[in-house]
C-alpha cells in the first residue's frame, strides 16, 4: 500500500509543501482528494505515468493539505474535506470534475490477488503450458478444478477453467494458484472521493454516470423537442428549414391532388388523375353496366305495350 510521508519534516520542509499546494490550489480548476488507503506503492507508479497528460496528484501529511486549503482564496474551497479519506492526496487537473472521474476509471491497473478479495469478474485459468514442473501445484490445480496433465516435465491444462466465479472470495489457495501463474485478476484505480470546481463540491456518487445513457437521453429529449416545436411551428433558427420544407411539401401534395395546372406539379397532377381514373376503372365492371343498360332499353316497349293493353281492355268493359 501507499505509505504515509514521513512525520519528521523539519519548518522550513513543512513551509515549502504547503506553498507546493497553495500555488496548486490557485493554478488549477479542479482539485479532488484521493483516497490512497488501498492503493499498491507499484500500481500508483503506473497510474501516475498514465495520467500526467492531464492530472497531477500531490501528497503529504493530512495537517499540512488541511493547512493550504484553509489559506486557499476560491470561494467553496474550504468545503473540501481530507476527512473523507482515510489516506488522502490532492489531485490536481484542468479537466471537468466529471472527465476527471472518467478518466481516473479508464486507467485502472491489474493487481495480484493476496486473497480475501471479491472476484470482480470470473478468473479463468488459461489452456496451455504452465512452464510450472510437477510437484504441489499439481494437486492445487486438479482440487480448484482444471484439467491438467504433465507433457515435457510441466504442467499443462488442457481446457480453459473458471476457478472463481464472479462475486465469489478469493481464498489464499486460489491467490497462490494465480501468482504463480502470473494472473493478475484484480482492477486498482485511483479512488476519487471527492472533487471541487467553481464553487462547488462533487462526491464520487455525483460523478459516477454512465456517460452512454446521459448521452442517449439529451439526444432523445432534444429530438423530442424538436419535433414538438416543428409540429407546434415553432420558428426559430433550428426549426425554421423543416417547417418551410413540410410547408412546401404539403402545398405541392395539394396542388397534385386538386389537379392545380402549375408547371412545378403538372406531370405528378396528371399521373395522379390517370392513377385515380384507373382506380375507379378497376372497381367498375364496365361490361356489367352496359349489358344492365341495354335490358333497360329494351324493357321500356314491353311495359308500353303492357299499359295500351289494359286501356283497351278497359274501353270493352264500359
Amino acid at each position: 500500500m501507499v505509505q504515509p510521508k514521513p512525520k519528521n519534516l523539519t519548518r522550513e520542509q513543512k513551509e515549502a509543501k504547503v506553498e507546493e499546494f497553495a500555488d496548486a490550489l490557485e493554478e488549477y480548476d479542479v482539485i479532488g482528494i484521493l483516497d490512497m488507503q488501498s492503493l499498491p506503492a507499484r500500481q500508483l507508479q503506473e497510474i501516475e505515468s498514465e495520467i500526467e497528460e492531464f492530472a497531477d496528484i500531490k501528497m503529504s501529511r493530512k495537517t499540512l493539505m488541511n493547512i493550504a486549503l484553509d489559506n486557499a482564496e476560491k470561494d467553496g474551497i474550504d468545503e473540501l474535506d481530507t476527512d473523507e479519506a482515510m489516506q488522502p492526496a490532492f489531485i490536481f487537473s484542468k479537466k471537468d470534475p466529471f472527465q476527471l472521474y472518467s478518466l481516473i476509471q479508464d486507467n485502472q491497473t491489474s493487481a495480484a490477488a493476496d486473497g480475501g478479495e471479491i472476484a470482480p469478474n470470473d478468473i479463468e485459468i488459461p489452456e496451455g503450458d504452465t512452464g510450472i514442473g510437477p510437484g504441489p501445484m499439481l494437486g492445487k490445480l486438479q482440487g480448484a478444478g482444471a484439467q491438467v496433465q504433465v507433457d515435457d516435465g510441466s504442467i499443462h491444462v488442457q481446457d480453459p477453467a473458471v476457478i472463481v466465479e464472479a462475486g465469489e472470495e478469493i481464498t489464499a489457495d486460489d491467490a497462490e494458484i494465480l501468482n504463480q501463474l502470473g494472473i493478475e485478476p484484480l482492477q486498482i484505480g485511483l479512488d476519487l472521493v471527492v472533487a471541487y470546481s467553481d464553487g462547488e463540491i462533487f462526491t464520487s456518487e455525483e460523478l459516477d454516470i454512465d456517460t452512454d445513457a446521459y448521452r442517449e437521453d439529451i439526444e432523445s429529449a432534444a429530438a423530442a423537442g424538436f419535433n414538438l416545436a416543428v409540429n407546434a411551428g415553432v420558428v426559430n433558427e433550428t426549426t425554421a428549414p423543416a417547417i418551410i420544407s413540410e410547408a412546401a411539401q404539403k402545398a405541392r401534395n395539394l396542388a397534385i391532388s386538386e389537379g392545380l395546372p402549375e408547371e412545378e406539379t403538372i406531370e405528378e397532377a396528371v399521373s395522379y388523375a390517370a392513377s385515380a381514373a384507373e382506380a375507379v376503372e378497376s372497381e367498375v365492371d364496365l361490361e356489367a353496366a352496359k349489358e344492365a343498360e341495354e335490358d333497360d332499353e329494351s324493357e321500356e316497349p314491353e311495359e308500353e305495350a303492357s299499359e295500351d293493353s289494359d286501356d283497351e281492355e278497359s274501353e270493352e268493359e264500359e
